[in-house]
């Protein structure tokens, strides 16, 4: 079910944040019609890419895994003047990427394969942290939801 989603992903969404399954187009933020607050999940950086590369490890698809990390490293950016839902950012970005570095870091160690990484998706989930911890500058603690 996971490689037909992605790969569908992959062929009919990508670069976009999500895939619209019935009419298979991406879905990119502000091109669409909104649907309210549903839309700040999104922010233009390849969400579903992110989201699915510890996916693409358990399931024992390193070459795939490699191919998504090129892609995320090369051609994602948070440079955008947007708000987003910090809990979905946070949950889906800055931790997509910082379990894929982790298991980017076991695999170069471990099966001596991708030994070109070098702590890129560390460096931007220190980007996107930075980027969101001014929502949890709040009297309680707990973040601005946007």
């Amino acid at each position: 079910m996971f490689i037909h989603a992605y790969d569908s992903y992959m062929r009919h969404g990508y670069p976009a944040d999500e895939l619209m399954p019935l009419s298979c187009k991406g879905r990119y933020r502000n091109i669409e019609m909104s649907r309210g607050d549903v839309d700040d999940a999104l922010g233009n950086f390849s969400l579903t890419l992110i989201d699915s590369l510890d996916t693409l490890v358990i399931l024992g698809n390193f070459s795939e895994f490699e191919k998504a990390l090129r892609l995320v490293i090369n051609e994602v950016s948070f440079d955008s003047d947007i708000v987003v839902s910090v809990f979905e950012t946070n949950i889906r970005v800055l931790g997509g990427l910082l379990s894929a570095h982790v298991l980017a870091q076991r695999i170069k160690s471990e099966r001596n394969i991708m030994l070109w990484y070098n702590d890129q998706l560390l460096r931007m989930a220190d980007d996107i942290g930075s980027r969101l911890l001014a929502a949890f500058s709040t009297k309680t603690g707990i973040p601005h939801p946007r």
